[in-house]
């Protein structure tokens, strides 16, 4: 009997450990001064989903060794990288917005409650070798100890929403360091709870209210680029850009006649506007003054419903001096 005991007891001490559930996991984040200087949390945020890895890279250091076994060879740089994907809690969703277009400008709404922070084109880099604002990231998997990604830049920030669901935001990120700490007590927001759904969208294309479109996603991309050196050190050294920022409108379209077809043809410009919000207070918008479309594919799938699943490019408007606006309102006056 005490045998059977102590076994049982080895084993509930060891269901503790081997099976970590998603669904007690947490991302942390915290706007970093420095590149690569790690801060503790103090914003969180609940995931749908996220692939943070550290990977190794290798190199070999012989071809001609007189054996038939494989040499042994030598780890090489450590890179941090992935992505989380979030339904779009009004109060993270503004660090993203500043990690993917660098600072922003603030409108007080309503004093001491209620304030817009306007995102643009990206006009600087946030500093020498880091284009865009770092972030400390606190990614907890239920494995004891938390996972912190020290340096991390937005890559790509890719918005989208269809019927029946949320506003999901995903991130793509390039981090300079990985390491572990003690796990902290994360605080989700208490308001607004709810993230923004497809049921207040509003879409405008050429100044007029559309409801042919079934699907929307917009995607920045910074197109970064993570440099090693030598340094002294196995991680990368810095992180530049490979082109501009790319902004881009994709989705899909109820297909019941050619007007739409006949501006891809003409390279017809015009604006692309849409909004959301949550509850009185939350609100998004995104304006693209000049929206030109890239591909809108026709063709017939079957005997089915006609759609077409277009892509276009947001072009810069001297007059503005960007070529998007996203503002975004809640009660946070910075971030």
């Amino acid at each position: 009997m005490k045998q059977i005991l102590r076994w049982l007891r080895g084993y509930t001490e060891r269901s503790l450990t081997l099976w970590a559930q998603g669904y007690l996991g947490f991302l942390g984040m915290a706007r970093e001064g420095t590149w690569g200087t790690a801060v503790a949390a103090t914003e969180y945020a609940e995931l749908m989903s996220e692939n943070m890895v550290a990977t190794i890279d290798r190199f070999d250091t012989r071809n001609i060794y007189g054996g038939f076994y494989e040499p042994t060879d030598s780890a090489g740089a450590r890179r941090s990288a992935g992505g989380t994907v979030m339904a779009a809690n009004p109060l993270p969703l503004g660090h993203l917005l500043r990690a993917a277009f660098g600072s922003s400008s603030a409108s007080t709404v309503l004093s001491g409650f209620l304030y817009t922070m306007n995102h643009t084109s990206v006009k600087s880099e946030f500093a020498d070798g880091v284009p865009r604002p770092p972030y400390t990231l606190e990614v907890h998997r239920d494995v004891t100890s938390s996972h912190r990604y020290a340096g991390a830049v937005a890559n790509r920030l890719t918005m989208a929403v269809a019927p029946n669901g949320a506003l999901m935001a995903t991130v793509d990120w390039v981090a300079k360091t990985r390491s572990l700490i003690a796990r902290s007590t994360p605080t989700f927001p208490a308001s607004p709870v709810e993230p923004f759904t497809f049921d207040t969208v509003s879409l405008q294309l050429a100044g007029a209210a559309n409801a042919r479109l079934e699907s929307v996603t917009l995607t920045v991309d910074n197109q970064l680029d993570p440099i090693l050196a030598l340094n002294n050190s196995n991680e990368i050294a810095r992180i530049r850009t490979s082109g501009p920022q790319l902004i881009r409108i994709s989705g899909t379209m109820d297909y019941i006649d050619v007007a739409e077809e006949q501006d891809f043809v003409n390279q017809t410009e015009r604006a692309f506007k849409f909004t959301m919000t949550r509850g009185q207070s939350f609100a998004l918008l995104v304006d693209v003054p000049v929206f030109v479309y890239r591909t809108f594919p026709t063709g017939m799938q079957g005997r089915g419903r006609q759609t077409v699943g277009f892509e276009g490019m947001a072009r810069y408007l001297t007059s503005s001096l960007s070529s998007i606006l996203v503002q975004l309102t809640t009660t946070k006056s910075n971030y």
